[in-house]
């Protein structure tokens, strides 16, 4: 899933689990979240031989809201652009794996459960899974492509 900016409301990181996927087990990022937004979406999937692409209207947000959102996040890789409301200028690139948590992140947030506003501009999120929320993508073209 990759997104021009990506907004992350209330989210709070849940520490590093281990999912049953079709491909066995992997470990990952857990996160919930009140609500998650993304600007210009963009999905694709592997199916058989091709590969399956739902994205969203050129310059639209595409929203999931509801209750229970749950993330289960194999990488999130984005430049940092907004903590708690308040703009950050563009110079921290982040790129989280369950390899490559951040002290701050893991040893301190993570504990804490704090409840985060967090925006990324170029965002792609390559997920395990997800629980929860309605996602409405205004829009919505879908496609396939051979791998």
């Amino acid at each position: 899933m990759k997104g021009s900016r990506l907004q992350l409301h209330d989210v709070i990181f849940h520490g590093v689990v281990t999912v049953n996927t079709a491909a066995g087990p992997k470990r990952v990022l857990k996160f919930s979240a009140a609500a998650v937004t993304i600007r210009d979406l963009k999905m694709a999937v592997p199916a058989g031989p091709q590969i399956q692409h739902i994205d969203g209207a050129p310059a639209s947000t595409s929203t999931l809201r509801g209750d229970n959102i749950t993330m289960y996040v194999e990488s999130l890789t984005g430049t940092l652009s907004g903590v708690e409301n308040i703009p950050t200028p563009p110079v921290l690139r982040l790129h989280l794996t369950p390899d490559t948590v951040p002290e701050w992140l893991y040893d301190t947030i993570g504990k804490l459960d704090l409840k985060l506003q967090l925006s990324l501009n170029d965002a792609d999120i390559d997920q395990a899974g997800q629980t929860g929320g309605k996602l409405v993508i205004p829009g919505i073209h879908g496609y396939g492509t051979p791998r």
